[in-house]
This record gives C-alpha cells, sequence and structure tokens, in this order.
C-alpha cells in the first residue's frame, strides 16, 4: 500500500511539472503591453505609392499608412518609430520581432495567414492587369499563352495570384524595393503584362501620361481582396485591439478622409 502511494504521488508530481513546464512554455505574448512600456510602436513598412513611400526631399515616410500608423500611436499613446523593411522581407522581419506590426498595402490571403496573424481589412480593392499599349488583347484571359511575359515582384502576392490565374503565360520575377517595378517593366517593353492593384496601375497611369501601356479589366477588378495589417501569430490581445481600433476609425470617417486625401476616392 505505501509503494502505491508513493508511486501515485510521484506520478501525480511529474504531472505537476509538465504541466507548469507546458504553462512556461505557452506563456501569453502581450505585445500591446511591451509596446506601452517601451513607448514605442516599431512598425514595419515598404515602398508602395501612395500607401507609404519616402518624401524624396525630406526622406521621411508619408502616405495612407503612414497617417495610420501615427493614429495608431496616438491611440496607444506612445511615439512612432517606422522601420524599413522591402516586400520580399516583410513577413519574416515580422516574425523576427524586427517591429511590432507590417502596416502595408498588403493583401489578406489564406496563404500569408498560414504564417501571421491578420487585422480586419481596412480597404478593398482588386487587381487588374497592366499591359503594353500595343499589346492587341481585350481580355485578361487572352494573356494565358506562352506569347506573352508576365512580370512580378518577388514577395508580393500577384506572384502566385499570376501562376494560378495564368498557367500558360511565360513568368518573370524581380527582385525590387519599388513598387512599381513591375510597371516600368511593362512600360520599357521588357515584359508584356504585370498585375496589381487598381489603385496602383491607374495611379502609375496618371503618373506617366506618356508611357505606352494600357490597364484591362478596370470595369471588373479580378478577386476583389481586403487590405489588412500584419501582427505575429498568437497576440489576440493585441489583434482585438487592433481590430477595435479600424472599426471606430471606419465609423468616425478616419479612414474613409484618409484614403480620400492619398488616393482620391473614398
Amino acid at each position: 500500500m505505501y509503494k502505491l502511494k508513493a508511486l501515485v504521488s510521484a506520478s501525480l508530481v511529474a504531472v505537476y511539472s509538465l504541466m507548469a513546464t507546458g504553462a512556461e512554455a505557452q506563456e501569453p505574448i502581450d505585445t500591446l503591453a511591451g509596446i506601452k512600456s517601451a513607448g514605442v510602436l516599431k512598425v514595419g513598412m515598404a515602398d508602395s505609392v501612395p500607401a507609404q513611400q519616402k518624401n524624396p526631399v525630406s526622406g521621411e515616410w508619408e502616405g495612407f499608412n503612414v497617417d495610420m500608423a501615427n493614429n495608431l500611436a496616438k491611440a496607444l499613446g506612445v511615439k512612432l518609430e517606422i522601420v524599413d523593411t522591402t516586400w520580399a522581407t516583410v513577413i519574416p522581419s515580422l516574425m523576427q520581432k524586427q517591429y511590432d506590426i507590417a502596416m502595408v498595402d498588403m493583401f489578406r490571403t489564406p496563404a500569408r495567414a498560414m504564417t501571421v496573424d491578420f487585422t480586419d481589412s481596412y480597404m478593398t480593392t482588386g487587381n487588374t492587369f497592366l499591359v503594353g499599349a500595343d499589346l492587341n488583347v481585350t481580355d485578361w484571359k487572352q494573356l494565358n499563352d506562352p506569347q506573352y511575359t508576365v512580370v512580378s515582384i518577388a514577395g508580393m502576392a500577384a506572384v502566385a495570384q499570376t501562376d494560378r490565374l495564368l498557367p500558360n503565360a511565360s513568368k518573370k520575377t524581380i527582385v525590387s524595393d519599388n513598387a512599381v517595378a513591375g510597371q516600368l517593366e511593362v512600360a520599357a517593353g521588357r515584359a508584356s503584362a504585370h498585375l496589381s492593384d487598381l489603385l496602383q496601375n491607374a495611379l502609375f497611369m496618371k503618373a506617366n501620361p506618356n508611357a505606352k501601356v494600357k490597364v484591362i479589366g478596370t470595369d471588373a477588378p479580378i478577386e476583389a481582396t481586403g487590405y489588412a495589417y500584419a501582427t505575429r501569430p498568437g497576440d489576440y490581445h493585441f489583434l482585438s485591439f487592433l481590430n477595435t481600433w479600424i472599426a471606430y476609425n471606419t465609423t468616425t470617417g478616419f479612414i474613409s478622409d484618409t484614403k480620400q486625401k492619398w488616393y482620391g476616392i473614398k
């Protein structure tokens, strides 16, 4: 009997020990508390006009998401620190804790959601194809042919989307920090087409009226998707706060006013 009690007691000690170890290993993440304690919100940004870009004269970040980041820092009562990143490294750098949140014009996709947590969408848009002005196509599905070369920027969702939509087209992927590098490839005649956000394509054409390009599919954007901000997975308190903050700024009109300021539309 004594041996049995001793065995049971030892087993219980082992179980409690494992539970304690598990609790330590799964200690809740609290980015929000860390931000408040440090007094600084670190935001990762990659160049994309007019969502977020560096002013060529001042060298300071400006754009839609810069205004949003300043608003978020103000809501938290802390200072804002913008950390430079690239589209190819925006998610890896977030996971390496180089910043607290990635605030870029990033599509909320299932593939990305396997690595990060996404906030609710703060804006919904869709993609269109920018093509050479002399290209004899009226429907983007006509691009699904090896004779056409579709260019994409590494790290952007359009890479996988292009592969899926146009499996037979020739592909070209470039690495660049310039958000309009794909459009420039088409304008220079080095590629037939580029899949990008309809806003980005429209703004590129507005800024470059003499570029020999055109957009197809503006009346029906391809697979409309929401822009969202990315956080490290498992930090539910921070994510809940961010969603509440987005909802608040939607109802107060701050998001629509800021969208009008930078994109010219509400």
